[in-house]
This record gives structure tokens, C-alpha cells and sequence, in this order.
């Protein structure tokens, strides 16, 4: 009898001990299976984030273009290689292994706009407008919940998306350009080569505010953005004819200098700083950086362009890289060395290079629009004008030509940061 009893309990604990190990045992799982969902979802969210980083900075890029200087910017072209742009940049990044199935599309995922201060907030605030763009904003949750078992599963039991992971990511063009700084391992993509600005004797036509800012040099060369190559013929952006020094000549001659960024016009490193641009060893001396808001910058330069020099920029004909403009210029006594005083900078593509017979070089040098991430950028003057409410914000960024409340002032055409703003 003892037997049986003894028999019959252990069966009556095993049923009561079955479910309930059962039930433990699911909800470990359900605990693990949550753990995993949001690991899951933390490392497909970092994936997303910069996958649509990559597609906002590519649209950027896009939008910084020479068409910019033209007199009348062609933005509906701009967005369009933006939207391009963007959507072959998605296709070079995955999540989760697989790639990313989504159509940005200009107007819905894809904004174009502006970033302005918001006095209510007292932060900064995207506004839509295909009027002068200068933010681009990607809206977007990827589809489906890309090979998240867990998440589907959850889906199905609470008729939710849990695995869905998203990103809002907006970048800003700004030109508010204080000066450039390199970085450890980022030059300054820059020539060591200093343009005349303006000749108040008359001795030289070849000056930028003559030959670009009144726009009377010739267009006879035209850059083309898909085969990255130079040819003849008109692009609405004149050029202008930059001389060095002849063997026999003064030094104001000339109408450009190479500037001794630390090269003592070394002609190997000189060759080098056109090729690669400077680092913060060429600007040791100026302690790393270049700045031109506290007036003009001194710099010894020379009229000399030797013929390593020349083969250099010759390798560099097509490539947008940033130039310096002085008005005045300092001889050294006995010497054909001197000070050049800068005053600015600007955009710069060669389109040719020749050797004159008088031993001078001549570059004919067209203006472009780059972007850096080694520009310093200062206050922009029109925070104060923007400091407005919003609705009174969105009137004046929709209407086109509307100048009112958006002063352009302190700003370089030529010259962007490009970075993420949200």
C-alpha cells in the first residue's frame, strides 16, 4: 500500500511540476527573445542612421556645384542629381546584410530647404522650400523588419512593427566662411597661389573683381561633371589669365604669387602643397589655421613659377580647389621675393596651363564651388533677422526672390561646409 501512495505522489508532482517548468521555461525565452529584439533593433538602427547619413551627405555634395555662380542657378537640375545621388548611395550600404528597400523620392523622404533660428524655441528649424535650398532632410523607416525573426513574431502576436527601425537625418550647406583649418590626417584642399583682387594703378585688367565679379573675362572653357574633364567651349562662367613673373620682369608683373606656406619656395614642397594641398605642418608658422576676419593676411610669396611647379598644376587641371586673393603687395629690397597681403578666398579650377616665351607661366583659371570639412565657419549676420516667429519665417523663405528678413551678408560663394545638422 505504501508503494502505490508513494507511486501516486510523485505522478500528482510531475503534473504540477511540468506546466510550471513549462511556463518558467517560456518565460525565459520571452525574456531572451525581447533582449535579442532590441539588441536586434540598437545595431539595425546604427545601421540606418548611417546609411541615411551617407545618402544626406551625398545629396549634399551634389547640391555644392559651379552651377551655383552661374547668373541663374539651375536648382531643379541640382535636386534632381541630389535625388540620384542619395539613391545610388543607399545601394552601396546594407542593414543587417541586406540592402536597404528605399525609394527616396524628392518632396516626400527627400526635403529640400532651409535651416533657420526660431525665436519660440530657440533652436534651429527646417523649412521646406525649393527656393535656394541649402538643407536637405531624408524622412524614413525602413520596410518590413529585415530578417528580425523575433520581430516578426511579435508583429503577428501584437499586430504592431516593433522591428522597424527609422532615421531622420538632415545636412546644411553653410558658407559663412571664416577661415580653414587642418585637420591631423585632412589637408586644406588649397593651391598656394594668391590672385590679384583689384589694381587701383590700372596696370593690370586681369584682376578678379574685373575679370569675375564684373564678369569681363572670356568663356572659352567648360568643365565637364561626368567625364571630370576640360575642354573647349562656352558654360556661362567667364575665366581669367593668371601670369607669373618673366625671368626679366618686376614683381608686380605678375598677377599671382606662390605663397610660402612653409616651403621657402621650395620647389619640391611647393609641388607637393599643389598636389595634396596644406597641412598643418605647412601652416605651423600661422599656429594651424587661416583667417581672414581681422583684416588682410600677410604672406611671403613670390612671383616665380618654376617648372616643377608648372607640371604640378598641370596634373591638377579640372580639380576645384581653393585659391587666396590679395590687393596689395610688398617687394623685398634686392629681391624679387615679397608680401603678399590676403584678403579672402575663393574657389579656383584650372583649365589649362602654358609656357610663355618670355620664360612666364600663364594659367587660365575658371571659379568653382567646393566644399571642405576643414572650413571655419563664423556667426552668421542674418541670425538676428531670422530670430522670428515661425509663420512669419516660412512667408518669407517661400517667396521666391524674397530678400527681405534673409540677408546674404559675410557669405563666400565658392566655399561650403558641408555637415549634419539633426
Amino acid at each position: 500500500m505504501r508503494r502505490h501512495q508513494t507511486i501516486r505522489s510523485a505522478h500528482q508532482r510531475r503534473g504540477v511540476i511540468t506546466p510550471l517548468a513549462a511556463g518558467v521555461l517560456l518565460v525565459v525565452l520571452a525574456g531572451i527573445a525581447l533582449i535579442i529584439n532590441r539588441l536586434w533593433l540598437d545595431a539595425a538602427s546604427l545601421e540606418v542612421t548611417t546609411c541615411i547619413e551617407t545618402a544626406v551627405l551625398a545629396a549634399g555634395h551634389e547640391m555644392v556645384s559651379d552651377e551655383l555662380i552661374k547668373d541663374q542657378p539651375d536648382y531643379e537640375t541640382l535636386m534632381q542629381r541630389a535625388e540620384h545621388s542619395a539613391n545610388e548611395a543607399l545601394k552601396l550600404n546594407s542593414v543587417a546584410g541586406q540592402q536597404v528597400g528605399i525609394k527616396l523620392t524628392k518632396g516626400e523622404n527627400l526635403l529640400f530647404g532651409k535651416s533657420v533660428p526660431v525665436v519660440e524655441t530657440g533652436s534651429r528649424r527646417f523649412l521646406q522650400t525649393e527656393y535656394e535650398p541649402r538643407s536637405i532632410q531624408i524622412q524614413t523607416q525602413s520596410p518590413g523588419r529585415i530578417a528580425n525573426p523575433v520581430a516578426e513574431f511579435l508583429s503577428d502576436l501584437t499586430r504592431s512593427h516593433p522591428g522597424a527601425a527609422g532615421a531622420q537625418i538632415q545636412a546644411t550647406l553653410d558658407n559663412h566662411v571664416r577661415g580653414v583649418r587642418p585637420f591631423e590626417n585632412v589637408a586644406v584642399p588649397a593651391y598656394p597661389l594668391a590672385i590679384l583682387k583689384t589694381d587701383p594703378s590700372g596696370k593690370h585688367t586681369q584682376t578678379w573683381e574685373l575679370q569675375i565679379d564684373q564678369k569681363q573675362g572670356k568663356d572659352e572653357y567648360r568643365y565637364d561633371l561626368e567625364t571630370k574633364t576640360v575642354s573647349k567651349g562656352s558654360d556661362g562662367i567667364p575665366e581669367i589669365i593668371l601670369t607669373g613673373k618673366p625671368r626679366r620682369g618686376e614683381i608686380s608683373d605678375a598677377n599671382m604669387q606662390i605663397l610660402d606656406f612653409g616651403s621657402h619656395f621650395n620647389t619640391d614642397t611647393v609641388m607637393q602643397q599643389i598636389l595634396s594641398g596644406l597641412t598643418r605642418k605647412n601652416l605651423k608658422q600661422f599656429q594651424g589655421e587661416l583667417h581672414f576676419d581681422a583684416g588682410p593676411l600677410p604672406v611671403k610669396c613670390s612671383p616665380n613659377i618654376e617648372n616643377g611647379e608648372q607640371d604640378a598644376f598641370q596634373e591638377m587641371i579640372g580639380q576645384c580647389r581653393i585659391c587666396f586673393l590679395y590687393d596689395q603687395l610688398e617687394q623685398q629690397s634686392g629681391s624679387f621675393e615679397g608680401t603678399a597681403f590676403c584678403t579672402n578666398l575663393v574657389g579656383g579650377r584650372i583649365m589649362a596651363v602654358q609656357r610663355l616665351d618670355n620664360q612666364a607661366c600663364e594659367i587660365i583659371l575658371q571659379p568653382g564651388v567646393l566644399s571642405s570639412r576643414s572650413v571655419v565657419l563664423a556667426a552668421p549676420e542674418d541670425e538676428a533677422s531670422l530670430n522670428q516667429p515661425v509663420q512669419k519665417i516660412e512667408q518669407t523663405v517661400n517667396k521666391v526672390g524674397q530678400t527681405t528678413g534673409l540677408k546674404e551678408s559675410n557669405q563666400n560663394k565658392y566655399i561650403y561646409k558641408l555637415y549634419l545638422t539633426q
